[in-house]
C-alpha cells in the first residue's frame, strides 16, 4: 500500500426483519489519546458497488438495504496528512 494510504473495511448486515435505507457512515481518525483528528462521513452512494451479482430483490441500493442482507465494504482513503492511531465509526441514518 502507499505511504499515508488506509482502507477501511467492513460487513454491514441488516439484521431488522424489515428493508431500511443504508447507513451513513461516520468515520473518525484519532490520536494515541483517542482525540479525534480527522472526521469525514460517507454517504451509502459513496460505498455502495455500482453493480452486484445476484437477484434484484436481495441488491442493496441507496434506496434499499433488503431484511438480512450482507454487505461488504472497502473504501480507501489518504490519511498521509495526519498521525492517526485509531479510530471510530458510527452508522447513522440522516
Amino acid at each position: 500500500a502507499e505511504s499515508g494510504t488506509m482502507v477501511l473495511a467492513a460487513t454491514l448486515r441488516n439484521k431488522a426483519p424489515f428493508a431500511q435505507t443504508p447507513p451513513a457512515l461516520e468515520l473518525t481518525l484519532t490520536d494515541a489519546q483517542d482525540q479525534a483528528v480527522a472526521r469525514r462521513v460517507i454517504s451509502a452512494g459513496e460505498y455502495l458497488p455500482r453493480a452486484l451479482p445476484g437477484p434484484a430483490e436481495t441488491q442493496v441500493t441507496p434506496e434499499q438495504f433488503p431484511a438480512g442482507a450482507e454487505l461488504s465494504v472497502r473504501i480507501r482513503f489518504d490519511a498521509a496528512a495526519v498521525a492517526a492511531a485509531g479510530y471510530r465509526l458510527y452508522l447513522f441514518h440522516p
